[in-house]
């Protein structure tokens, strides 16, 4: 049985996007949407991108077509972190099974999460995801009405941040060049729609975390409230919420504190010299373009020269995800092997590089 009147007000309640690369300060900028009454984010899965394929294009959601979608639905990545069950999914989803767009049913999944703070009335449903930054073209697409929030971060503590929990392979070429091939991805798009992707700066909004969000909030059509600044006072709730699931580290921890400036310029005391004007010769003028000054302005041809097999990499691996479904089965997946391997072995390579650049 189809439920028109519950499917019209999903619709009615606009999606916005959380995209900057991983350890920009989306997480803490989620916490404050989250904390907000009228907000639910849940956390991320970036399950749009990769089930989209197999189901963007149903306009009919029976039980059986709702069951496959609720089991997929649970093998994704950081789902877990929603603690939802199966069971309890499925049947939030069957209320509005019937005629449905994909869209539709993807807000309807978000609304599903159950949130630890308390909330009133739901007029925005956000999705924080740091994996569609190369993506964001692509959920601008599926979401053409929904408003987007670009986070950046000074490129030097970006990759401080990343090697420091592992996220990514330390090789500062490959980890600048990721961080401007982002960067570029949304300053294109906010050229093309500057009235829906809204930039901002990690930094700003560590440092004047209220005015800052006020400002979020007006772009976004909400009223700003006072009380998520507290977000951190629902730490032992938060805590009970994931006790014994090993989740709190992968929330980040440390986010359940008050905001502050503490891991700003990093960079300046942790960073070799060598790191930072490899890493400053990769960002060039998209580095000042973001807004972070070099601390070795110009053009030095023997240091652009040793970024450039990571920046090729970087360019080929991006590419590749990129053309993804277009490309061959066989053809993706020899490429695939073929720039695992030469990372591994420039890595080797890289480690084994003891003498300091002056």
């Amino acid at each position: 049985m189809t439920q028109p009147g519950l499917k019209q007000a999903t619709n009615d309640v606009p999606m916005f996007f959380i995209i900057g690369r991983p350890r920009s300060g989306t997480t803490m900028l989620r916490m404050l949407f989250e904390a907000h009454p009228n907000v639910i984010i849940p956390p991320e899965s970036p399950f749009i991108i990769s089930l989209y394929k197999k189901y963007g294009k149903i306009i009919f959601w029976d039980d059986v077509v709702i069951q496959s979608f609720t089991n997929d639905l649970m093998k994704q990545r950081y789902f877990d972190k929603w603690l939802v069950s199966a069971e309890d999914l499925k049947a939030h989803l069957l209320k509005i099974k019937g005629e449905c767009t994909f869209q539709t049913m993807v807000k309807q999944v978000c609304l599903a999460y159950k949130s630890v703070f308390d909330k009133q009335q739901i007029h925005l449903i956000g999705d924080k995801n740091p994996y569609y930054s190369l993506y964001i073209r692509r959920i601008h697409r599926l979401f053409p009405e929904a408003k987007i929030i670009h986070l950046t971060r000074d490129y030097r503590d970006n990759y401080l941040s990343l090697t420091n929990v592992n996220f990514e392979v330390p090789i500062v070429p490959l980890v600048v060049y990721r961080w401007k091939f982002a960067w570029r991805l949304a300053h294109k798009l906010k050229r093309e729609i500057p009235d829906q992707v809204y930039s901002l700066r990690y930094e700003d909004l560590a440092a004047n975390p209220e005015p800052e969000f006020g400002k979020l909030c007006d772009f976004l059509g909400i009223d700003f409230d006072p009380s998520v600044m507290n977000f951190y006072e629902k730490k032992s709730e938060v805590e009970k919420a994931y006790a014994g699931s090993g989740e709190i580290g992968v929330i980040h921890k440390s986010l359940l504190n008050p905001i502050s400036t503490s891991r700003m310029n990093l960079w300046k005391t942790e960073m070799s010299l060598r790191q930072i004007r490899l890493a400053d010769a990769v960002a060039g003028k998209v580095g000042k373009l973001a807004g972070y000054a070099p601390q070795y302005p110009g053009f030095h041809k023997g240091i652009w020269l040793q970024t450039l097999p990571m920046q090729v990499y970087g360019w080929i691996m991006y590419r590749m995800l990129l053309l993804g479904d277009h490309l061959p089965y066989r053809l993706r997946n020899s490429l695939g092997r073929f720039l695992g391997t030469f990372l591994k072995v420039y890595w080797m390579l890289n480690k084994r590089k003891v003498k300091p650049l002056k």
